[in-house]
C-alpha cells in the first residue's frame, strides 16, 4: 500500500514553511480566522494507536465526506479539499510530499474563506473556465452556485460567478438548473469540446438521466460561460427501476426534449413515468475503457453498491450497452451501507485519478470505515481500480463512528490529564447504535502531551445496555479521594458508578439503582443526558450540570454531605443557557464549567448546529441569568453536535481546547505555540509571583504589593474546589504542596479590594 500519510511536521500553509520537529514538540498550525484569538490548531500533539502515530489524528474524523482536488497554497501539488454532508464541514487536507509521492497533513488555514463555511448538502471542485484552477460547485436551494477561484500569490479566495445557475427546459428558461440537494450530479464535459455539462435526475423523472449541456463553447468560442439547455431527458437510453436500485437499459423515452441533440435509442418493454420510488441518487461521469466516450457509474439511496455502465453509443448518440451491478466486477466490489456516492481524484500523486466511494446517507450508514479507496493500476484515461482499504485518511485519525465528546479524566493519577471519549455509536449493518467510551491516555510531560488510544471500549460500557449516545462525568462523590463516575443516557436518566480502586488505576462498579434526587425521585432530563460534576455554589461539594436534546442546562445542588451526595434540583433552565440555533428545536447542550483566568466560573457548550456557546457572570449569580458573551465562541467551525473540553494541556499558564463533534473526531486548539510557562507572561505585572511553576513539594508566593490585611490564598483544582488555604501576610510566603496531587491548578490570593489569580502545575 502507498504511504500517503508519513509523519512529517511541515506546514506550508500561506507559503510558510516550518523545520521539522522532533515529534514530541507541538506544531501549531496558524488559522487566519483566528487572528483575533489566543487558541491555535495543535494539530502536531502526537497521538497513536498499538504504537502506531497517527499522523491525521486531530483532523475531526469523517462519515459522509466529498473529495476533490485542488491546489490550496499554490505549491503545484495536488491537495485534497473534503466536504463533510455531516454537519456541513469543509476537511483540508494539505498534500506535504512531492512530485509523485503524496502525503497528508490537516489544515485549518482556509476555514474562514468564503464560500467554504456556508456550503451545505453538496460540494464539488471543478475547472469551469480552463484556467488552470478548480472553482467551486455548491448546492443552494435546489440547485447550485458556482464560484470562481481568484487565488494568486496572497493566497486562495473565490468570487461568486452565478449564486443560482439557470437552464433552458424544453422552451421555457428556469432560474435554477434543478439538482437535488439529496443527490449528487455529475458535472464534466461530457461531450468533449471543453465546456462543462451536467447530469442529473430530473425532479418529475428521476428514473431517467438528464443532460443539461453547456453552450459556453457553441455561442462565445471558449469555456468560461455557464449557458446550460437541456438537450436529453433520458441520456444513455437506460432506467433506474422504479420498485429497486437496478438499471433496466434499451428502455424507450416517449417525452424527449424537440429535436434533441441525442436521441433516444431502441424502444423497450419499459416507459418513464413521474411516479419515483428513489429518494435519490448520485452519480460519476468518466471514461472507463479508454474509448473518449463517457461512461457513467450510479449509486442509489438505500443501497450499498455501485452500478457501472459503459457506453456503447457515439458521442452523437449516447447507449448504455452493459451494466455492471458488482462493480469493480475484476476486484473487491463496492459495498457501503449505505447510498454509495463516487469520486474520481488522485490520491497518491502519481498522476493517475484514482476512485474513492463513500456514504451519501447522513442517517444509519457507514461511520467509521466510510471512504473506500481504489487505487488507478491502469491509466488515467482507462482505468484499472484496485482496492486499496476501507478507511482511507480515518485509519490516521482519531475515528469514533458518530459523535465525539471528550471528557477530562486522570484514570490512573499519574498527575496528566487524560481523555474519555463518548460517542453516539459504530455502524453495525442491521443492528442498533450502541455508544461506547474510547480512553485516550497522556504519555507525555505537562507541558508537552502525547496520547495514546488505549481503547475504543473502556470499561466495555456498551455491554451495559445504555443504548447510543450516553454520557461520563467523573469526580470524587463520595469523599474517599478516587473519582467516581456518573454517566447519563439516551433517555435522559443518570447512572452512578463507585471508584473502588485500591491503587492508581480507576476501577468502577455500578450502582444498579438510577440515581434519584433528595426526595428520591428518579432524575431525568428529558432526552440525550450529558451530565457534568463541577463545584458550583462554591461550598466545596461537587454539584451536577446536566445538559440535554432541547438545548437548555439543569442543576443539582449537592445538598448532602462531603461523603454521602444529595441532589436538589435546583433549575431547569439554568442560567437561561440556551443552544438552539435559530429555527431549530434541539440544542444538544453538553456542559462544560470551568474556572476562567480571573479564577471565576465561565460556563462552555457544544451544540447540535456547531457553534460553541460561552457563558459569564456566573459568580454571585448562580441562579440568575447568566451573561451570554458568545454564540460562536472562538468562531470555531468543526461540524454538527460539537462538545469540548478546556484545560492547560501545554503547561503554558493558559487553557488548551479540544473540541469532539458528530463527524467522530476531535481537534486539538493550543493556547500558544510556546511550552512551559512564558516568563514574559502578563503575571510577572500581577499582584504575585509563584516560584518555581511548575512546583514540586512547595512553591513560594511573592508579593508585588502590599497584602491588605486578613489576605488568604485559595488553590483550586479543575472541578472548582478548594482543596487548601492559607493566610499570606505582607512578604513572601510558601505554601506547602505536600498532598497536593500533580496536575494542573489556579491559585486564587483574596483580599480586601484584591481577588488575583494564576495557573500553577504542581509536579509529582
Amino acid at each position: 500500500m502507498i504511504n500517503i500519510f508519513a509523519p512529517i511536521l511541515i506546514n506550508r500553509e500561506n507559503s510558510m514553511r516550518f523545520p521539522i520537529l522532533p515529534f514530541a514538540l507541538i506544531v501549531l498550525a496558524p488559522m487566519a480566522s483566528f487572528a483575533q484569538t489566543d487558541l491555535h490548531f495543535g494539530g502536531g500533539v502526537p497521538v497513536s494507536r498499538d504504537g502506531a502515530a497517527l499522523p491525521l489524528a486531530w483532523a475531526g474524523g469523517l462519515n459522509n465526506p466529498q473529495p476533490s482536488s485542488i491546489d490550496l497554497n499554490g505549491d503545484g501539488l495536488l491537495d485534497i479539499f473534503i466536504f463533510d454532508r455531516s454537519g456541513n464541514k469543509p476537511v483540508f487536507l494539505l498534500n506535504t510530499g512531492t512530485q509523485g509521492q503524496a502525503h497528508y497533513t490537516v489544515s485549518h488555514a482556509y476555514d474562514s474563506i468564503q464560500p467554504f463555511p456556508k456550503l451545505r448538502d453538496w460540494a464539488l471542485l471543478r475547472d469551469y473556465n480552463c484556467d488552470g484552477k478548480v472553482d467551486i460547485f455548491a448546492y443552494v436551494g435546489d440547485g447550485f452556485a458556482v464560484y470562481r477561484n481568484t487565488s494568486d500569490a496572497n493566497g486562495p479566495s473565490f468570487t461568486v460567478v452565478d449564486d443560482l445557475v439557470s437552464c433552458q427546459y424544453y422552451e421555457v428558461m428556469s432560474p435554477n438548473l434543478y439538482v437535488s440537494g439529496t443527490d449528487i450530479p455529475s458535472i464534466e464535459d461530457i461531450d468533449g469540446d471543453g465546456d462543462l455539462d451536467v447530469f442529473t435526475f430530473s425532479l418529475w423523472d428521476s428514473s431517467h438521466l438528464q443532460y443539461l449541456k453547456n453552450y459556453s463553447m457553441e455561442e462565445y468560442g471558449t469555456c468560461d460561460s455557464l449557458i446550460y439547455r437541456m438537450r436529453s431527458t433520458c441520456w444513455g437510453d437506460f432506467q433506474e427501476s422504479q420498485n429497486n436500485s437496478s438499471i433496466l437499459i434499451d428502455t424507450a423515452c416517449n417525452y424527449n426534449v424537440p429535436n434533441p441533440e441525442l436521441p433516444t435509442g431502441p424502444h423497450g418493454e419499459l416507459v418513464g413515468n413521474s411516479d419515483r420510488h428513489h429518494s435519490g441518487s448520485t452519480m460519476l461521469a468518466l471514461d472507463l475503457n479508454g474509448d473518449q466516450l463517457m461512461d457513467l457509474i450510479v449509486g442509489d439511496f438505500a443501497y450499498p453498491k455501485l452500478h457501472a455502465m459503459t457506453n456503447g453509443g457515439s458521442l452523437a448518440h449516447a447507449h448504455m450497452a452493459t451494466v455492471d451491478s458488482t462493480f469493480p466486477n475484476y476486484d473487491v466490489e463496492v459495498n457501503i451501507q449505505n447510498f454509495v456516492a463516487p469520486f474520481f481524484l488522485d490520491i497518491d500523486g502519481d498522476g493517475k485519478r484514482d476512485l474513492v466511494t463513500c456514504p451519501n446517507s447522513t442517517n444509519q450508514s457507514e461511520n467509521a470505515q466510510s471512504v473506500w479507496y481504489y487505487r488507478n493500476t491502469g491509466t488515467d484515461s482507462s482505468p484499472i481500480f484496485t482496492f486499496q482499504q476501507p478507511d482511507l485518511f480515518q485509519d490516521h485519525m482519531l475515528e469514533f463512528g458518530d459523535g465525539a465528546r471528550p471528557v477530562l479524566f486522570d484514570y490512573n493519577n499519574d498527575g496528566l490529564m487524560d481523555l474519555v471519549v463518548a460517542n453516539e455509536g459504530y455502524f453495525h449493518f442491521g443492528e442498533d447504535y450502541r455508544g461506547q467510551l474510547a480512553l485516550l491516555e497522556n504519555t507525555g510531560t505537562l507541558s508537552a502531551p502525547t496520547f495514546d488510544l488505549v481503547t475504543d471500549d473502556y470499561l466495555n460500557m456498551d455491554s451495559l445496555g445504555f443504548g447510543p449516545g450516553f454520557h461520563p462525568a467523573f469526580g470524587d462523590v463520595d469523599g474517599d479521594g478516587k473519582q467516581d463516575l456518573i454517566v447519563g443516557d439516551n433517555l435522559g436518566y443518570l447512572h452512578y458508578f463507585h471508584n473502588t480502586a485500591t491503587g492508581p488505576v480507576a476501577q468502577f462498579q455500578l450502582d444498579p439503582a438510577l440515581i434519584t434526587d433528595d426526595f428520591g425521585a428518579v432524575i431525568d432530563v428529558g432526552l440525550s443526558a450529558t451530565p457534568q460534576l463541577f463545584d458550583v455554589d462554591g461550598d466545596g461539594m461537587l454539584d451536577l450540570l446536566v445538559g440535554e436534546r432541547n438545548g437548555n442546562l439543569n442543576y443539582y445542588r449537592n445538598s448532602g454531605t462531603a461523603t454521602i451526595a444529595q441532589w436538589h434540583l435546583e433549575s431547569e433552565a439554568m442560567g437561561g443557557v440556551n443552544t438552539q440555533d435559530f429555527g431549530q428545536v434541539t440544542g444538544y447542550t453538553v456542559p462544560f464549567m470551568y474556572l476562567g483566568e480571573n479564577g471565576q466560573r465561565e460556563f462552555l457548550s457544544g451544540s447540535e448546529a456547531g457553534p460553541i456557546y460561552h457563558y459569564d457572570g456566573i459568580e454571585g449569580n448562580v441562579l440568575g441569568q447568566w451573561n451570554l458573551t458568545d454564540s460562536l465562541w472562538k468562531n470555531f467551525h468543526e461540524g454538527a453536535r460539537t462538545a469540548l473540553v478546556f484545560y492547560d494541556f501545554t503547561g503554558d499558564g493558559q487553557l488548551d481546547a479540544i473540541v469532539g463533534n458528530y463527524r467522530g473526531g476531535l481537534s486539538f486548539w493550543a493556547s500558544g505555540s510556546d511550552v512551559g510557562v512564558p516568563e514574559n507572561s502578563a503575571y510577572n505585572t500581577a499582584a504575585f509571583t509563584l516560584a518555581p511553576n511548575p512546583a514540586q513539594g512547595m512553591v513560594e508566593i511573592l508579593p508585588n504589593r502590599l497584602m491588605p490585611a486578613g489576605a488568604q490564598v485559595l488553590l483550586m483544582d479543575e472541578l472548582g474546589r478548594t482543596v487548601a488555604s492559607m493566610p499570606i501576610g505582607q512578604g513572601r510566603a510558601q505554601f506547602d504542596l505536600g498532598g497536593v496531587a500533580p496536575g494542573c491548578y489556579l491559585l486564587r490570593l483574596m483580599g480586601t479590594g484584591l481577588s488575583e489569580v494564576q495557573r500553577l502545575v504542581v509536579l509529582r
